[in-house]
């Protein structure tokens, strides 16, 4: 191999160890909430396409794609370590815009993308202005989530951990004046 080449392939591989890879920015909503050993955070992107196809909204319809990134704390009493994702949740959305008193609500998905697992959901909402969005963090064992019946929790006195907490709603507001040109990561 001449001189050129290889330092073309040296120069290549250290821009790719150096160069993180291409995330989209996410916009936080209001400031991440601490609850039952948990930290709930609010954000949004732009919408994503997802696997498997037809599980939300399709991002070409959609303004933003929200999430709810819920990790334990290290006070957690329910087996999780400091910053494990709770796995199990069942998440409900409600965003309404100022002014407007038709709410969009709506379910969040368990899924995982390159920053991790967390709940989201593709959301259309009524354009720029003032929202107020509201979480409704149930437990596994509530009696309204229905994947929660698969995850179990010992209660032996040996193994066992803490009982799950009781159902609870965060609050944030926002601003949402558009995300740019979608795909523009």
């Amino acid at each position: 191999m001449t001189l050129f080449p290889r330092t073309v392939a040296n120069l290549t591989v250290c821009l790719l160890l150096i160069v993180p890879p291409a995330m989209a920015a996410e916009y936080p909503i209001g400031v991440p909430e601490q609850r039952y050993g948990m930290e709930i955070a609010a954000v949004y992107l732009q919408p994503v396409r997802m696997e498997p196809e037809g599980m939300m909204r399709p991002a070409e319809q959609s303004d933003v794609h929200m999430e709810a990134d819920i990790r334990a704390l290290d006070i957690n009493a329910n087996g999780f370590a400091e910053g494990d994702w709770i796995p199990y949740l069942h998440v409900k959305y409600e965003v309404t815009k100022e002014g407007d008193a038709n709410p969009v609500s709506g379910d969040f998905m368990p899924m995982v993308a390159n920053d991790g697992p967390h709940y989201g959901d593709n959301v259309k909402l009524m354009g720029p202005g003032k929202y107020h969005v509201k979480y409704t963090i149930y437990p596994p064992n509530a009696p309204e989530n229905p994947g929660g019946k698969h995850f179990g929790r010992h209660t032996d006195r040996l193994t066992g951990v803490r009982p799950w907490f009781e159902t609870f709603s965060v609050e944030y507001d926002f601003i949402f004046a558009g995300i740019g040109k979608r795909g523009g990561y």
